[in-house]
């Protein structure tokens, strides 16, 4: 290739936003505010610990290790066919290991304390849905190995820092017995190498969304 021709090393997306850390916002975003549910705004006003700002929702984060978390916002939207199922990750939440779903991301503006320039910084968190904790009798008796989990929804809201989120894995539903005897429906966790990455053609195909 000739050298003036080539990409520099860490060309980003157009439109993305650089968080620091090996963390980037990728599109697509809401075209306008997005108004928050009754749950929602309750939460993100006792992570601010302030009222909460107007903000619009973003799509996808890659992470650190070149994975690219989705979400369910754009997720739920797709035809079948076109759903990459990245949207779960596994997350610290109080100094603990959880799975989670994604619902959106979002940048928070928050005014800087003791100023009086109206000078403000953002704060980039994801709204997400904390899955149970696995049922202990099906790990004890599976050595640890089937992490087997209930997806509870709107009921296990949670607000996280972007850089808590740690990596993209799959929660692949089942419906097992459980040792208890009980037959329902469940999710268990499955991490494996390269989920989640992108491809040239995906980036290409996602940064089309834009604004919506």
């Amino acid at each position: 290739m000739i050298p003036d021709l080539e990409p520099p090393d860490g060309l980003l997306p157009n439109h993305s936003v650089n968080l620091g850390g090996g963390y980037v916002l990728l599109r697509a975003r809401d075209r306008y505010s997005y108004h928050p549910s009754e749950a929602e705004l309750r939460l993100i006003s006792r992570f601010l610990d302030a009222p909460v700002p107007k903000f619009k929702r973003w799509a996808r984060l890659r992470l650190p290790n070149g994975q690219v978390a989705r979400c369910a916002w754009k997720e739920t939207l797709k035809p079948a066919e076109k759903v990459r199922m990245a949207r779960n990750i596994k997350v610290t939440i109080n100094d603990r290991s959880e799975i989670a779903e994604v619902l959106y991301y979002a940048q928070l503006a928050v005014k800087l304390e003791y100023n009086e320039d109206g000078v403000y910084r953002f704060i980039t968190v994801a709204m997400v849905s904390v899955y149970s904790r696995p049922d202990p009798e099906l790990l004890q008796k599976s050595s640890q190995t089937v992490w087997s989990c209930q997806h509870h929804g709107d009921q296990a809201l949670q607000l996280v820092s972007m850089k808590s989120i740690h990596s993209v894995v799959a929660m692949v539903p089942h419906r097992p017995v459980l040792p208890s005897g009980v037959e329902e429906d469940r999710f268990f966790l499955l991490e494996k190498p390269g989920l989640g990455l992108l491809t040239v053609d995906e980036e290409t195909e996602d940064e089309g969304d834009g604004d919506e």
